[in-house]
């Protein structure tokens, strides 16, 4: 496997000896073994979707993190993953994600003083990262139906990403509900920011909205001489 290829040069000079590590290739020999036992795992075998996050956002491009729980369990009427490779986009899908959905709904409310319909009808999440906006989840794969499924499986991967991280200068770290902020310990950089959240999820509540995330995160891209998200 081409570790190069899957997740661009720029993670692969940071990530290249752990990818070619036993206990990383050990989490591909798992996945590899659920699939012959006849485990429906998203992504699919041999998708281009595996890392796309990383591709799309190389490393030294990246200035803030979204970091999401696992990949979308679901699938379409048609039998496909609404993951679209990025953590909370969906736009494989004609009908938004809950999650996505109040997201995109606090947005428009934080960003564009509800004034801009047109945004929440775009599902994907794909404009963000290629301004620098890490859209990953702590774990990469999910057995279909079963969230949660593989999160211990990638937790070292995840530990080593964090840790890579850190050595980046100003990264804004946007953390919701209590699985993402479970990592805020080791965003260890004292030049990083921490945003925190209830979880977009309805089923978190409602607590999510008028946390003004993206406005704060713009905020604080700018104090540090860094170009604004374009939301």
């Amino acid at each position: 496997m081409d570790f190069r290829v899957l997740f661009g040069d720029s993670w692969y000079n940071e990530l290249g000896e752990y990818l070619n590590s036993p206990q990383f290739l050990s989490i591909g020999r798992k996945i590899a073994s659920l699939r012959r036992e006849g485990k429906k795992i998203i992504p699919f075998k041999d998708s281009n979707l595996l890392f796309k996050a990383f591709r799309v956002t190389p490393y030294d491009k990246v200035k803030v993190v979204i970091l999401g729980q696992d990949v979308y369990h679901t699938l379409d009427a048609d039998g496909f993953p609404v993951y679209d490779g990025l953590a909370f986009s969906n736009s494989t899908s004609f009908k938004a994600q809950p999650s996505l959905k109040n997201i995109l709904k606090e947005v428009e409310d934080d960003v564009y003083n509800g004034c801009n319909p047109e945004r929440i009808a775009d599902y994907s999440l794909y404009g963000w990262a290629e301004q620098g906006v890490l859209l990953i989840n702590v774990a990469h794969t999910v057995e279909v139906s079963h969230p949660g499924s593989h999160l211990e499986l990638w937790k070292p991967f995840t530990d080593t990403v964090i840790e890579r991280l850190q050595r980046k200068k100003d990264i804004i770290w946007i953390l919701w509900g209590n699985f993402a902020k479970g990592y805020k310990e080791k965003i260890i950089s004292k030049n990083h920011y921490i945003i925190e959240g209830v979880h977009p999820s309805p089923l978190a509540g409602g607590g999510f909205f008028g946390g003004k995330y993206f406005s704060r995160c713009n905020e604080e891209l700018i104090a540090r001489n860094k170009t604004p998200i374009i939301w």
